[in-house]
C-alpha cells in the first residue's frame, strides 16, 4: 500500500510534463504558420506595389510625383509600403523608363504545379543570350522548367482608373464612366479601392480592344488619372492550385521576386490563385 502511494505521483508529474512540451509545440507551429502567410502577403503587396510604380513612370513620363499625377495617385495609395521599398521602385522605373527593345515571354512550370510567364524586355544585343541565362539558373534553383503553359492563362487588356468622389454629380458620373467603359469594349469591372475622395475601377477587355478602352476612359472629364493601360495573363482556373505542400505560396513568391529583380524584367504572372 505504502509503495503504490509513491508511484501514483511520479507517474502524474511525468503525464503532466509531456502536455506542457506538446502545447508549447503547437502554439509555436500555429505562430510559425501565420507568419508564413503574412509574409507571403507582404512580399505580394510589395511586388504589386513596385510594378505600380514602374506603370506609373512609364505612363506620366517622370520619376517626380510633382510632374507625374498618374505616380502621385499610386503613392498616395501606397501608405502601408515601406518607404525604403517604394524609393527601390523608383530608382528602378527611372533607371528603365527610356529602355526600348522587343518584349520576349518566357514559359515555365513550377513545382510540376503552377504556371509563370514572364515578360522580359530585351534591350541590346547580347541581352536575350544574357537574360535566359540568368533566368533559367533562378529556375532551376526552385525546381522549376521552361515549360508550355499558355493554356493555363487567358490573355487580357486591363485599363486602372482613379475617379474623383468630390463632384457633386459622383453617382452620375461613375455611372457614365462605367456605361462608357461597357460600350468601348470593357467584358468586366472591378472596384479595386475606395476613399471619401477617389475610387480606383479596373475594367477587362480583350488585347484587341484594349487601345479602344481606354481612349474612351481617358476622355476628357471622364475619368481623374489613368493609372494603368496594359495587357495581362489571368488564370483561367479560378480555383486555388490542389498541391500537398503548404509551403508552396511562399516558394512562389519567392521565385517571382527572385525573377523580377533581374533588371530586364518587366512582368511575371502564375497561375496560383490565392
Amino acid at each position: 500500500m505504502f509503495r503504490s502511494l509513491q508511484v501514483h505521483p511520479i507517474s502524474r508529474r511525468a503525464f503532466c510534463s509531456t502536455r506542457l512540451n506538446l502545447s508549447g509545440h503547437n502554439k509555436w507551429s500555429k505562430i510559425r504558420e501565420k507568419k508564413g502567410i503574412n509574409d507571403v502577403k507582404k512580399n505580394v503587396a510589395i511586388s504589386k506595389a513596385t510594378r505600380d510604380i514602374m506603370t506609373a513612370v512609364r505612363l506620366g513620363g517622370s520619376a517626380d510625383p510633382e510632374k507625374n499625377s498618374t505616380l502621385a495617385a499610386v503613392l498616395r495609395r501606397l501608405k502601408d509600403i515601406p518607404k525604403e521599398n517604394i524609393e527601390n521602385a523608383l530608382e528602378k522605373a527611372l533607371k528603365r523608363r527610356d529602355q526600348r527593345g522587343e518584349d520576349i515571354v518566357y514559359e515555365a512550370l513550377a513545382y510540376n504545379t503552377v504556371g509563370l510567364i514572364m515578360q522580359v524586355a530585351e534591350c541590346t544585343t547580347d541581352n536575350p543570350t544574357r537574360t535566359f541565362a540568368h533566368i533559367r539558373q533562378i529556375l532551376n534553383e526552385h525546381s522549376t522548367r521552361i515549360a508550355p503553359v499558355r493554356f493555363m492563362f487567358d490573355r487580357k487588356g486591363t485599363v486602372k482608373v482613379l475617379a474623383s468622389k468630390e463632384r457633386e454629380d459622383h453617382e452620375s458620373h461613375l455611372e457614365a464612366l462605367i456605361s462608357t467603359a461597357l460600350y468601348n469594349g470593357a467584358e468586366d469591372l472591378e472596384e479595386l479601392s475606395s476613399t471619401n475622395k477617389e475610387v480606383e475601377m479596373q475594367f477587362t477587355s480583350t488585347p484587341e480592344e484594349l487601345g479602344k478602352l481606354t481612349a474612351a476612359l481617358t476622355a476628357p472629364g471622364l475619368c481623374q488619372t489613368l493609372l494603368a493601360s496594359e495587357i495581362i495573363f489571368t488564370p483561367v482556373d479560378t480555383e486555388s492550385t490542389i498541391s500537398d505542400d503548404p509551403d508552396l505560396p511562399t516558394k512562389i513568391t519567392d521565385l517571382v521576386r527572385e525573377i523580377e529583380e533581374n533588371e530586364d524584367t518587366k512582368r511575371v504572372w502564375t497561375s496560383l490563385v490565392a
